[in-house]
């Protein structure tokens, strides 16, 4: 093929795939819904006006036999890892208001940003393309370099689903070093190419994508959860789902307590982002009247280790036990240390938890596990790595007892 002939068949399948992604976000369009909230959430400022239907809802609990989990305490399991939206996983939560309010403003593109392993980024990316949006992510990186970044796990989610990826330094700030990226590389797709793109702060943490769990706390109302726990665990690794639980346990008047697991960060930034959405809901006023997130929730400290993204052994160990014992995936990054941290402080510091019966709620991610940590476990774990050579029908592999 000359290359003519070449470039004529790439232009022309570039405009098909702009001509079917328009097709897509117009038939997407009537998707959308009138939103109303719980009635509990009703005098809340900001509240969305629109959402999708993109996760199914009532995702299961029940029992959890973690193994070490003391005796006098029960674990419950809340399965948002079931939403069945993109890989599953609680962030088509947040993205039924995000991508609903991008539809709504004949937006085209969604520009975002979160850590390397992010499953935000990753399910925006998925969602957002099966409505017809391009995605643009930032994601921080160790190294800068692309050619030395393995495509594993989300990242080549991100890859197959035609996302653009801009690497930027592993400790980057988001309102000093991201988002001004973000806003440049905006306004370069409205001036050059003609596109219209809608910015999404950091995982999607805003007043907007806050109604998400929101819903969710609500949800777990409907299950029972305020009568029959007395302590709820999350992972915090934006704020969002914490800042929605403890929104919807404050106004709840529920005595359940939260804790939220800190898989990045520490709590100050945590109970800053927090009470930043507190504020934009109308239960914070001045930082000093109104709700103080202090008071609502618990950000359990020491839970990122080495660092995000980063797994001890005995971390990883505790994954792998997990899910061949309970069935239960959990991933490296955010549910894995989470639920780890959780047992040990059941069993170091059981006065730090209001009372025995415990859920935690599993936001998922199956990606998580691919990108390669717990491959180089199992491979070195003859216990778990279990294959046996049975390619002669006359030779029994296993050894009698």
């Amino acid at each position: 093929m000359s290359t003519f002939t070449s470039s004529r068949l790439h232009i022309g399948l570039k405009k098909a795939n702009e001509n079917l992604s328009k097709e897509l976000r117009t038939q997407s369009t009537s998707k959308v819904l009138k939103y109303k909230p719980p009635d509990w959430a009703q005098d809340l400022c900001g509240i969305p006006a629109m959402k999708l239907k993109l996760s199914n809802y009532n995702t299961p609990i029940h029992r959890w036999y973690l193994p070490g989990i003391p005796e006098d305490f029960e674990v419950y399991i809340k399965r948002d890892d079931l939403t069945g939206c993109s890989l599953s996983g609680n962030k088509a939560r947040k993205l039924e208001f995000l991508l609903a309010e991008a539809l709504e403003s004949g937006c085209d593109s969604l520009i975002a940003c979160g850590g390397m392993n992010s499953n935000f980024c990753r399910s925006l990316t998925a969602a957002g393309r099966e409505l017809g949006f391009k995605s643009h992510l930032f994601l921080r990186s160790r190294s800068l370099n692309a050619e030395d970044r393995p495509v594993l796990g989300n990242l080549e989610m991100n890859f197959l689903l035609g996302a653009d990826v801009y690497l930027v330094p592993i400790k980057s700030s988001y309102e000093k070093d991201i988002l001004p990226r973000m806003q440049q590389l905006a306004t370069h797709l409205r001036s050059n190419c003609n596109m219209s793109p809608y910015v999404i702060p950091i995982g999607g943490t805003c007043t907007t994508g806050l109604f998400g769990h929101i819903e969710c706390f609500d949800e777990l109302k409907q299950q029972g959860a305020l009568e029959d726990y007395t302590d709820l665990v999350c992972t915090a690794g934006s704020g969002s789902s914490a800042a929605g639980f403890c929104i919807g346990n404050y106004l709840n008047e529920s005595p359940m307590k939260i804790h939220a697991m800190a898989v990045c960060d520490d709590a100050s930034y945590f109970h800053g982002e927090i009470m930043t959405l507190l504020k934009n809901v109308g239960l914070q006023k001045d930082g000093e009247s109104g709700v103080q997130s202090q008071d609502l929730i618990e950000i359990v400290e020491g839970v990122k280790g080495l660092g995000y993204g980063l797994s001890t052994e005995e971390e990883l160990e505790f994954v792998l036990e997990t899910a061949a014992t309970t069935g239960i995936f959990l991933d490296p990054t955010y549910t894995g240390k989470a639920a780890y941290h959780m047992l040990k402080r059941m069993q170091t510091s059981p006065e730090s938890f209001n009372g025995k019966k415990i859920l935690f709620y599993n936001s998922g991610s199956v990606l998580g596990l691919m990108d390669g940590r717990m491959a180089s476990l199992l491979e070195s774990k003859d216990s778990y790595h279990k294959v046996h050579d049975w390619m002669s029908i006359d030779r029994f592999p296993l050894k009698s007892t």
